[in-house]
């Protein structure tokens, strides 16, 4: 087929960069030059007269998918009889992907179709050098991105999810999944939202100490699956660590006596978010002998932190080492943070109760004592004794109007000196005045407080405030209950409430006996009347 002329373009063909191959209209390859050969990993001698279809070379589009026969560019060339330009995969012999570019056109030779000449490029270096300087020039470019929700400012102003963005810049289109390890922590997360909310529930449904306590060290062993826990205390006055609960411990070992301040226990109480305590790494320490008996070979200490006081510790007891994971200890952190404010709630309600139970005692008391006497001495001292004695104050006086409604007489005291009682009149005390107004008044420092007369003299007995209340009877007022403390006080609303009605007992008292005393003067007047008719009727 080929003269010497023909000889001499085949030599040119066959030294040519791309490689080159012809297809019949046989549709079986005809000529291939070296370039081919090289690109494909095949042999001219191996396809030289065979189908383009069955030449072992094997093209797949961008996605890796391999193409049909049908769609190579020498079908289609021979379908359309015009030049077809493709890009795409060139998988060659040894499975090696090369990104290539093939120009097929169709052979005419004086008119007639004789087959087409295939041309294929290697353009890798091409695209490596395209992808290059587009990352180049994208590392350049600064991009606006919100720094919360990660949003990304287009040209036009507009704000874009980061997914859109990237997907408009050709990096592919987004499909949303979930990796193991995040999958992982979503699962862990769950499993320490709902054991939270468990314990948050349990204990906050609580309101006995006692009964907390309980709980949280309960609860903390069945979640973080551990051999033991306990809560120790501290005591502010003993500035001691006391146990307060423990559950999967013997009692042998949970009593085995004061603790003395090991590692993790000072880096609790200094504030350390976890510690934990290898115990065969201190067998110097005092209770190593009865931890080896108890079986704890670890110890994790968390400190019990309301607001920014920590007021005792949580310890985890386990039979082995344990590698606790940053989601464990924010886990524990927070059981910790929420026994913290459940504990002291706690202790709030508790003492709330007790207050309200030592009031409700004193009241029905006091209230006892009115329906069971006329002597108004004797309730009137019984309630200037017992209000000091549970609202913890320095003393209580009691001061009635005279007949003249005008002069207010000491008629009770408690806790109080001759000397201070001695004073002089208190009638013109603005806190008096508007108590005797049926306005309670509270006075924080009655050392700088314009409305206390005796300032000095207060000063020298050592009263920091007082709450001064009216004592009424059937809408009259009649004198005034006046609380005195040692220390300054901000009088609750709690505490007003209180010495109010005790208040308002005094003047029942005061109202029962004047009604007797009416009662007893009308009857004897009526006696004597009674006897000096009869006599006279005699």
């Amino acid at each position: 087929m080929f003269n010497f002329l023909n000889n001499t373009y085949r030599q040119i063909l066959d030294n040519m960069t791309e490689g080159v191959y012809f297809v019949d209209l046989n549709q079986n390859i005809q000529y291939c030059n070296r370039a081919a050969g090289v690109l494909t990993g095949i042999d001219a001698d191996e396809i030289l007269g065979t189908s383009f279809q069955n030449s072992h070379i094997q093209y797949e589009d961008e996605r890796g998918n391999p193409l049909q026969p049908f769609e190579y560019p020498v079908a289609l060339c021979f379908q359309e009889k015009k030049k077809i330009r493709k890009m795409f995969f060139l998988k060659a012999k040894d499975n090696k992907k090369i990104r290539v570019e093939e120009s097929v056109s169709p052979l005419f030779v004086r008119g007639q179709f004789k087959g087409v000449i295939a041309a294929i490029k290697d353009i890798s270096w091409c695209i490596e050098i395209i992808e290059s300087r587009l990352k180049s020039e994208r590392k350049e470019r600064l991009i606006p991105i919100c720094g919360w929700c990660k949003n990304i400012r287009s040209d036009e102003n507009y704000w874009e999810q980061l997914e859109t963005y990237l997907t408009n810049e050709g990096f592919g289109i987004f499909t949303h999944g979930m990796c193991p390890s995040c999958a992982e922590k979503i699962f862990e997360k769950k499993v320490y939202l709902e054991s939270y909310q468990q314990i948050c529930k349990s204990i906050s449904a609580s309101i006995s100490l006692d009964e907390v306590l309980q709980l949280i060290v309960t609860n903390v062993v069945k979640v973080m699956n551990v051999k033991a826990s306990l809560l120790r205390l501290l005591n502010k006055d003993t500035k001691q660590l006391e146990l307060a609960a423990y559950y999967g411990l013997s009692e042998k070992y949970a009593n085995k006596g004061p603790v003395a301040y090991d590692a993790s226990i000072d880096d609790a109480l200094a504030g350390k978010p976890v510690s934990v305590y290898d115990i065969t790494e201190h067998k110097d320490s005092k209770y190593y002998r009865e931890a080896q008996e108890e079986g704890i070979r670890s110890i994790l200490s968390i400190p019990l932190r309301f607001e920014k006081e920590v007021i005792g510790v949580l310890r985890m007891y386990t039979t082995e080492p344990v590698k606790y994971t940053d989601e464990d200890f924010k886990f524990i952190t927070a059981i910790a943070e929420q026994a913290a404010t459940t504990i002291v709630n706690a202790r709030r309600f508790e003492g709330a109760v007790s207050r309200e139970k030592e009031y409700l005692n004193v009241f029905q008391e006091v209230t006892k004592t009115v329906s069971s006497t006329l002597h108004v001495r004797e309730v009137l001292d019984m309630i200037v004794r017992k209000i000091p004695e549970v609202m913890k104050l320095k003393a209580a006086t009691i001061r009635l109007l005279d007949h003249t409604g005008k002069k207010l007489m000491l008629v009770a005291s408690y806790g109080l000196s001759e000397k201070y009682l001695n004073r002089g009149p208190v009638d013109t005390e603005e806190n008096v005045i508007e108590a005797l107004n049926e306005k309670p008044v509270a006075i924080y420092d009655v050392t700088t407080d314009n409305k206390i007369k005796y300032q000095k003299e207060a000063a020298e007995e050592g009263i920091k405030s007082i709450l001064t209340l009216p004592i009424k009877a059937r809408g009259k007022v009649l004198g005034i209950l006046r609380l005195l403390t040692g220390e300054p006080r901000m009088f609750a609303n709690q505490e007003i409430d209180f010495s109010a009605s005790l208040a308002e007992q005094c003047g029942i008292a005061i109202e029962n006996a004047t009604m007797y005393e009416k009662t007893k003067k009308d009857y004897d007047d009526m006696m004597q009347f009674v006897d000096g008719s009869f006599f006279e009727k005699e």
